[in-house]
């Protein structure tokens, strides 16, 4: 065996759901309207990873996925090929044409297919939180603040439900997801979330051990509905909510962008509205090795502190226009060296350009 090469390159997979295979994946295909994070799908890409293998999900123009089922695709590298009536594939998040399924997982410059660009039907304001925070690995740590702080303040709601795919069926309390979370350690471990309330909301959680204690990694997805002016106060809100949860909690970062969808937060395979960045939290650790004065960065961008006095959280809000702002994140981006902000976020690139839900 060559040095690099994987004893599993060759591997096969029998699973219920594997339809078809190709050079690296295997492929399920699926007729549904909605396509989840199921047992049998979160089964299958498990299964696949184990024998080095991608997964391949192949559905019609008309299927959508979950934004469960999307988080679960990039954990495993997997892809999305729209499969039209004709014969006709595409990628089904960007949007090309590829003459075959082997090509869902190369590189392509080839232009947008027409069917990708129709507009997301009657589609409203979605706001993507995204929140690492750390905990001390003692017995009285509890899981789960974040998720319930986050809807509560952004959806009017709370986490009803949780599992280990979807529809979550567990009853939501942070002890039974502390104890499953516990459990499991070292391991990692990935659960969703359903919550209930005046707005939509959907999230995943993944935790996992790190040098300094355990990691809780929360994103969120929420439906700010359809009157502008109410999407716009909660998303001017934003900032002012992500401090809160920096004073409650030991944030490592987080992050609110604002992206457009479907009302029940289902994800179409067609061109979306790029992200625009909210705000931006960076934790001690991140304000430190960043070495960023505190007061300039307030003073020139608006920016505020959060957390404990001695050793503050920064919160960098780009709601300056009553919106999002690229241009605001990109004015104080180029106060930093991109290696050195890569670093401080604990990122092993830069994914600034390719935020939300995909």
């Amino acid at each position: 065996m060559r040095a690099g090469e994987s004893v599993t390159d060759n591997a096969s997979l029998e699973h219920p759901l594997v339809d078809f295979a190709g050079d690296g994946y295997v492929a399920t295909i699926s007729d549904a309207p909605l396509v989840a994070a199921t047992e049998g799908l979160a089964s299958l890409a498990i299964d696949a990873a184990g024998v080095g293998k991608r997964v391949l999900l192949v559905t019609g123009p008309e299927s959508r996925v979950t934004f469960g089922m999307l988080q679960l695709l990039a954990a495993v590298r997997g892809g999305w090929v729209v499969r039209r009536s004709d014969g006709a594939l595409r990628d089904g998040l960007a949007g090309h044409a590829i003459a075959n399924f082997d090509e869902a997982f190369t590189t392509s410059t080839a232009d947008a297919a027409a069917d990708f660009l129709a507009p997301v039907p009657h589609a409203q304001a979605w706001l993507q939180i995204t929140a690492s925070v750390n905990h001390p690995a003692r017995e009285e740590t509890t899981l789960g603040a974040t998720v319930e702080l986050l809807a509560a303040q952004l959806a009017q709601a709370a986490p009803v439900a949780w599992g280990v795919n979807e529809p979550a069926g567990l009853h939501w309390t942070r002890e039974n997801v502390t104890r499953f979370v516990r459990g499991r350690m070292p391991r990692e471990s990935k659960i969703y979330v359903a919550g209930r309330g005046e707005r939509a909301m959907t999230a995943t959680m993944r935790v996992s051990r790190s040098a300094r204690g355990v990691t809780e990694e929360t994103k969120m997805l929420v439906a700010l509905g359809g009157d502008e002016a109410v999407a716009r106060t909660l998303i001017d809100a934003a900032p002012a909510v992500l401090g809160r949860l920096a004073n409650a909690q030991s944030v490592l970062v987080a992050s609110a962008f604002l992206l457009r969808g479907r009302a029940d937060l289902s994800i179409d395979p067609v061109l979306a509205a790029p992200p625009v960045p909210v705000a931006v939290v960076l934790g001690p650790r991140a304000v430190q090795d960043l070495g960023i004065d505190l007061a300039d960065v307030a003073a020139r961008f608006g920016a505020f502190r959060a957390g404990r006095a001695r050793i503050p959280s920064l919160v960098l809000p780009f709601t300056r226009e009553g919106q999002g702002s690229w241009q605001q994140f990109v004015d104080l981006a180029g106060e930093f060296n991109t290696v050195d902000v890569t670093k401080a976020l604990g990122l092993p690139g830069s994914d600034a350009g390719q935020g939300g839900a995909r």
